[in-house]
């Protein structure tokens, strides 16, 4: 993925992709909803970097077997 185009997500969205390597916005946005609501239960603002990015491997996987 370019740079230009990486650079057009959110902060949490370029995070949920380097952690996963997803790229399509749909299924990021899937990850990071199902990261507030399921893995989460909150907002992501008071997560580390490192609970955010086994957080979205987690929801990953969660909506992989959905």
């Amino acid at each position: 993925m370019t740079q230009a185009v990486k650079s057009k997500r959110t902060g949490y969205q370029a995070l949920i992709q380097d952690a996963t390597g997803v790229t399509d916005l749909e299924h990021i946005e899937r990850i990071e909803d199902t990261m507030r609501h399921v893995i989460f239960h909150s907002t992501l603002d008071w997560q580390t970097r490192e609970q955010l990015m086994q957080g979205a491997r987690e929801a990953l996987q969660i909506i992989t077997l959905v």
